[in-house]
C-alpha cells in the first residue's frame, strides 16, 4: 500500500507542476491573441479578462494529457535517475508491476478528470464565447454561400448566424409531399424571444398558386421556423459540447435522417479521451525504464514533447481523414490509439532489452 501511495504522490506532483506551467502558457497566448480585439465594439479589458477566466477550464482540459506525459517524465524520470526503481526491483517489485500501478492510477485519475470536466467545460466555454460575440457583435458563422439546414420538408439557407436566437439574411425553400418546390421565403432577420420566432421583413413567393403570388410582412411571429438544435449542432465546437449533448445530437440527426458522422466522431473522441491520455503516458515509459534513464532530464522532456506533438498530429489528422474516406468514426478514432500502443510496446521492449546488454 505504501508503494502505491508513494508512486501516486510522485506522479501527481509532476502532473500538477506541468499542468500549472502549460495552462499558464495557454492563458498567456490566449491573452495575446485576444488583445487585437480590444476596444472593438464593447470588447473592453473587463470582457477580455472575463473571457480568459471562463476559458481556463477548457485550457486545463486541453493541456491535461500533455501534462500527464511531461509530468510523468519529470517525476518518474527523476526517480529513475535516483535509482529508486532499481531499489524497488531489488525489493522484489518488477518493472511491469511498477508500470501497471502508475498506468492504472493515471487511468482512474484521467477518467474522473474527464467526467468532471465534461460537465464544467462546455458551460464555461459557451458562456465565454457568448459574451465575446455579444461584445463584438460578431457572427458565429458567416459564409458567402450560406449555411444550409434541413428542417422537415424545408431547406433553409442562412448567411449570418450570431447565435441560436439571432439569424439574418435567410432564404427558405419549402417542398410539398411530391418533392415539388412550393414556396420561397426570404427573411431579413429572425430573433427567438419568449419561445417564439419573430421574423422581420419577410417576402414569400407561392409557386403552387396560379398565378404565382407574393406576400409581404413587416413583422411576423411563428413557433415553427427552425429547430434551434440544428443551429447548435452546426455552430458549437466539440469543446462546447458535453457527452450527453452529443448523444442527444446524434439521436436527433438520426431521427431526421441527417448526417451524424461529425457528432459520432466527437462522441468517440470523448469516450476514448482517458485511453488516449494513458497511451501518451505509456509512450513515456521506454524513456524512463530503459537505458534512457541514464540521460539527463532535459533530453527526456524534449523526447516527451516530440512524442506528444506526434500523437496530437496523428490523432487529429486520421479521424478527419477517415471521415473524408467514409471510414466509420469509431475506427478512425481508435486507429491512431492502436498505432501508438504498438509503437510504445515496441519501444519499451527494445529499451528494456538494450538496458540488459
Amino acid at each position: 500500500m505504501i508503494i502505491y501511495m508513494y508512486l501516486f504522490k510522485r506522479f501527481s506532483l509532476g502532473l500538477i507542476v506541468s499542468l500549472i506551467v502549460l495552462v499558464s502558457l495557454e492563458i498567456f497566448f490566449s491573452f495575446t491573441a485576444e488583445i487585437k480585439y480590444l476596444n472593438i465594439g464593447n470588447y473592453n479589458i473587463y470582457t477580455l479578462s472575463k473571457y480568459i477566466v471562463l476559458n481556463i477550464p477548457k485550457s486545463i482540459s486541453i493541456m491535461f494529457p500533455y501534462a500527464v506525459l511531461i509530468g510523468s517524465m519529470l517525476s518518474l524520470g527523476a526517480m529513475a535517475s535516483d535509482m529508486e526503481f532499481v531499489s524497488m526491483q531489488a525489493a522484489g517489485i518488477s518493472t511491469t508491476k511498477i508500470m501497471t500501478i502508475i498506468i492504472v492510477q493515471a487511468f482512474i485519475l484521467s477518467t474522473l478528470f474527464y467526467y468532471i470536466s465534461d460537465s464544467i467545460v462546455p458551460t464555461f466555454s459557451n458562456e465565454a464565447e457568448k459574451n465575446k460575440n455579444q461584445a463584438l457583435n460578431k457572427k458565429v458563422i458567416f459564409h458567402k454561400n450560406g449555411v444550409w439546414f434541413k428542417n422537415n420538408n424545408t431547406y433553409i439557407k442562412i448567411n449570418e448566424i450570431y447565435s441560436d436566437k439571432n439569424l439574418r439574411d435567410i432564404t427558405m425553400y419549402k417542398y410539398d409531399e411530391k418533392s415539388t418546390l412550393s414556396s420561397i421565403k426570404t427573411i431579413v432577420e429572425a430573433r427567438y424571444i419568449d419561445k417564439v420566432w419573430k421574423l422581420t421583413k419577410t417576402e414569400e413567393t407561392i409557386l403552387t398558386s396560379i398565378p404565382i403570388t407574393k406576400k409581404y410582412f413587416a413583422e411576423e411571429e411563428t413557433i415553427e421556423f427552425i429547430d434551434r438544435k440544428l443551429i447548435n449542432i452546426k455552430t458549437h465546437k466539440a469543446t462546447s459540447l458535453s457527452l450527453s449533448d452529443v448523444v442527444k445530437n446524434i439521436s436527433y440527426l438520426d431521427q431526421n435522417n441527417l448526417d451524424a458522422t461529425t457528432q459520432k466522431k466527437i462522441y468517440w473522441d470523448k469516450i476514448f479521451k482517458p485511453f488516449s491520455t494513458i497511451i501518451m503516458l505509456f509512450l513515456s515509459m521506454p524513456f524512463i525504464f530503459g537505458r534512457q534513464r541514464s540521460s539527463n532530464l532535459s533530453q527526456r522532456i524534449v523526447l516527451g514533447v516530440f512524442i506528444g506533438i506526434a500523437f496530437f498530429i496523428i490523432s487529429s489528422i486520421l479521424p478527419n481523414l477517415g471521415m473524408v474516406l467514409g471510414i466509420a468514426p469509431i475506427i478512425s478514432v481508435l486507429l491512431p490509439n492502436l498505432l501508438f500502443i504498438i509503437a510504445g510496446k515496441y519501444l519499451l521492449d527494445y529499451q528494456l532489452q538494450a538496458s540488459l546488454r
